[in-house]
């Protein structure tokens, strides 16, 4: 069985003693293995997780989606607490990202670097494309751009020793559970597009997909992306959608309109879910 609580989202579920900020983290227990998937932005999520009587310091695995605050900037404070699992990133994690508005740059980093990890003695894993840390368990970047219109807003910009360039979000990784009735997905933001990502995943696994949780970075997307988008997630025939964080209230409430046949559900703060 499949256990996902959702640490912290942008918005409260049902029990207001929790606190929402805008990010996300989960918490995912498979089997006898727990992961930490992102950290939010600070301390609400692990204070969250004492309020849900759940305990961090004996994750096996904390998981960055990539290396925006709002994933990754709760990270240290982890850490401080006593979580020294080993960090699962992306490449180019500790390449500095910002936002760029005409000639002003706004930091948009986790708020650390590698010099954390050494004085902790915390290893790293580096995802290159498919990393497995136990069997049916995988970390899944370096995504095929299947669709051009996915690209992320150009405001997005990362520091590299060439100087600033657009970000295309080489950080970017996901969680991959195989089940036995399909691929359970769980992701951060999505930045090199849900439908990239969720074809990349069926193509390398040649497994359907049968759940997707988390960030799908449709807050963005206008009327013509977002039917795209809909009908395509509607011929990967998904048995269960959970998005949140950035998802956007547009898309939403087309998924929940439109979901036949599918069990779909906004995952908010302290929400669970068992498969």
């Amino acid at each position: 069985m499949i256990v996902l609580r959702t640490l912290l989202e942008n918005n409260l579920s049902r029990n207001r003693s929790l606190t929402a900020e805008h990010g996300l983290s989960f918490l995912v227990e498979t089997g006898n293995k727990k992961i930490l998937f992102d950290c939010s932005a600070g301390k609400a999520a692990r204070r969250n997780a004492e309020k849900m009587h759940v305990s961090l310091k004996n994750v096996d695995y904390v998981i960055v989606s990539h290396s925006h605050y709002d994933h990754a900037g709760g990270y240290p404070d982890m850490v401080s607490h006593g979580v020294y699992a080993p960090l699962v990133t992306g490449e180019r994690f500790f390449e500095e990202k910002y936002a760029r508005d005409g000639d002003k740059y706004t930091y948009l980093g986790c708020g650390f670097g590698p010099e954390l990890l050494e004085k902790k003695k915390i290893s790293r894993l580096v995802c290159k494309g498919q990393l497995t840390l136990f069997e049916g368990c995988h970390v899944v970047g370096g995504f095929e751009r299947k669709y051009a219109f996915e690209k992320p807003p150009a405001r997005f910009v990362r520091l590299t020793a060439d100087g600033m360039v657009e970000d295309d979000f080489p950080d970017e990784v996901c969680l991959v559970l195989e089940e036995s009735n399909g691929l359970v997905v769980i992701a951060g933001c999505s930045h090199p597009g849900i439908l990239n990502m969720l074809e990349s995943i069926r193509e390398r696994f040649a497994k359907p997909i049968y759940a997707v949780f988390g960030g799908s970075h449709l807050v963005e997307a206008d009327e013509e992306r977002l039917n795209v988008t809909l009908d395509r997630l509607r011929d990967m025939e998904l048995g269960m959608i959970g998005f949140n964080h950035c998802t956007g209230d547009m898309a939403q409430e087309r998924l929940c309109a439109g979901a036949e046949g599918v069990v779909y559900t906004h995952l908010k703060t302290g929400d669970c879910v068992f498969l």
